[in-house]
């Protein structure tokens, strides 16, 4: 179940990254949810261990 979460955690963010729909135009919305989806999957690696 975890690394079903992890991948989709990661399936969502590059879907966010690439779709020409952003909330905000520019690249600062992009790398926020890059960052917040970063530190999702740690925080997930760290619940795990």
């Amino acid at each position: 179940m975890n690394d079903i979460a992890k991948g989709m955690i990661l399936v969502l963010i590059i879907l966010y990254l690439v779709s020409p729909i952003d909330i905000c135009p520019g690249p600062i919305d992009d790398l926020i949810v890059l960052l917040i989806g970063l530190a999702a999957r740690n925080g997930i690696a760290k619940i795990e261990a």
